[in-house]
């Protein structure tokens, strides 16, 4: 792809957002070539990453993904600065199944699901035509194989941003009745069912918008972050966990779309490959 100008990077503020953001001002085509970084996070607080390069600015901007607001604030503040973004990569997520509830269920749907749709609704008009770029990042947990047979056909095929919309309706209503894992849910498992929500919208709108963007999502791997503790001791650092969504950012992909890439094992180091889920 072309080398691109302006790069969104959402929950930038640690973790594998930050590594995304260094390794994205470390890159060749970066550093001789002029690149805005948008690295966002709640706070909109100055992360004091380093430039490479004098072709390089960066900016701060507050952004919460779960505010309608907040995202309107930072598409009015792309249209009145920089007007054209060529990458938006969506990293920002949060695991609270260490404390399931309906609630936490619902948190967890608000900002791993509709929250990060809302930001690539929010950025498609203003991505650069036939070169721009939408990163999702799922996980290893987005896997349907704990779901029922035809739960998981559902997820497969679900063609509109309603239906999917629909599914996730159906879900939290089964954690609210206490019959999730009866309706074919991974039990108290809201993680996984949001990042397989990501999947499938994923697909959609590289349906929807075939030929104009490419939109693709990814698992980083087993990555030593405060997410990544969760489940023991995590064999990948940061950056190696940025590998993939850079390579799906401003790597040369063959005009794949809509698909899930990941390394073959969550330990794997590579830049990943499409991969079923």
């Amino acid at each position: 792809m072309a080398d691109p100008k302006l790069i969104i990077v959402t929950g930038a503020n640690r973790g594998i957002g930050r590594a995304i953001c260094t390794t994205l001002l470390s890159h060749p085509s970066s550093t001789s070539h002029p690149l805005t970084l948008y690295a966002t996070s709640r706070q909109g607080e100055n992360l004091n990453l380093s430039t490479t390069s004098s072709k390089q600015r960066i900016r701060y901007p507050s952004l919460d993904i779960t505010s309608s607001s907040s995202i309107a604030d930072l598409i009015s503040s792309l249209e009145s600065i920089d007007r054209k973004v060529d990458v938006l990569i969506n990293n920002t997520g949060v695991n609270l199944d260490d404390q399931f509830s309906p609630i936490n269920a619902k948190k967890t749907l608000d900002t791993n699901y509709r929250g990060t749709l809302a930001v690539c609704k929010a950025v498609l008009p203003l991505l650069a035509p036939k070169t721009g770029r939408i990163v999702n990042l799922s996980s290893v947990g987005s896997s349907l194989d704990p779901f029922s047979l035809a739960l998981a056909q559902r997820y497969r095929t679900v063609s509109t941003l309603e239906d999917l919309e629909t599914l996730m309706k159906e879900y939290e209503n089964a954690v609210s009745n206490g019959t999730d894992a009866e309706l074919g849910f991974p039990s108290r498992r809201s993680y996984s069912v949001s990042k397989a929500a990501v999947n499938a919208f994923t697909a959609i709108l590289a349906r929807e918008n075939a030929g104009r963007v490419i939109v693709n999502c990814c698992c980083p791997g087993w990555v030593n972050t405060d997410m990544g503790n969760q489940v023991g001791k995590p064999p990948k650092t940061p950056e190696e966990g940025a590998r993939i969504p850079v390579r799906l950012a401003i790597g040369d992909l063959g005009e794949v779309s809509g698909r899930y890439w990941a390394n073959d094992s969550v330990r794997g180091t590579g830049e990943g490959k499409v991969q079923e889920w």
